[in-house]
């Protein structure tokens, strides 16, 4: 008898997000201490379980906005994982994890982590389309409320300024003051001590 299939377990982001739990259930069992890395191992497992349970919890909601949530949440949880494996890489390459392997057996953790890193990458791009593809139908048949996408285009337009903030900082000299004020940053080495303003009655005279 053939098996009845839901609709969500049609979805490339649900198939996918579906192996790369299997397979992140795996890696950790074999490669991460089963005592000395519980806490991480949980916290990768959750986070690869908590991707295919929110599209599937998702596709079940009787609206766009709630799905639209639940796919934000899938996103979140992947976009976890993928700093864990890529700290994991890093570990891996600085020689400051699996230090008692060998030149072959540090090959096939590299090429695991690669493997298992392009499978989150690719369900992060699927995740997004899908996501885009949602909020589109939701503005033509106003399942989506208008206020939700206001909120999303000021969410990522405050993100976008964040980022650009962040790589200025560095490359421009420039700081963002405690009143919001953007301007250049101060060098103590150039600029010298801050000069206190003079008093406008100007020295006590005795």
């Amino acid at each position: 008898m053939e098996k009845y299939e839901e609709g969500y377990e049609k979805l490339l982001t649900y198939k996918q997000g579906m192996e790369i739990y299997r397979k992140t259930k795996q890696f950790t069992a074999s490669f991460l201490h089963r005592i000395a890395d519980s806490r991480l191992t949980g916290h990768m497992n959750d986070s690869a379980r908590s991707v295919p349970s929110n599209i599937r919890e998702g596709y079940k909601r009787n609206n766009t906005k709630a799905y639209l949530e639940f796919l934000g949440f899938a996103r979140g949880s992947l976009e976890e994982l993928k700093g864990d494996y890529e700290e994991l890489k890093r570990e891996l390459l600085c020689g400051e994890r699996w230090k008692e392997k060998d030149m072959q057996g540090k090959k096939r953790i590299e090429k695991d982590i690669q493997g298992l890193l392009k499978l989150v990458y690719g369900e992060a791009c699927m995740l997004g389309r899908q996501v885009k593809g949602l909020e589109r139908k939701g503005i033509q048949n106003k399942s989506v409320p208008r206020s939700y996408m206001i909120q999303k285009g000021f969410g990522r337009a405050k993100a976008d300024y964040d980022r650009f903030l962040r790589k200025a900082k560095d490359r421009f000299g420039i700081e963002k003051d405690e009143k919001g004020i953007i301007r250049k940053k101060k060098d103590p080495d150039k600029d010298g001590p801050d000069k206190k303003a003079p008093d406008k009655d100007g020295p006590d005279k005795g």
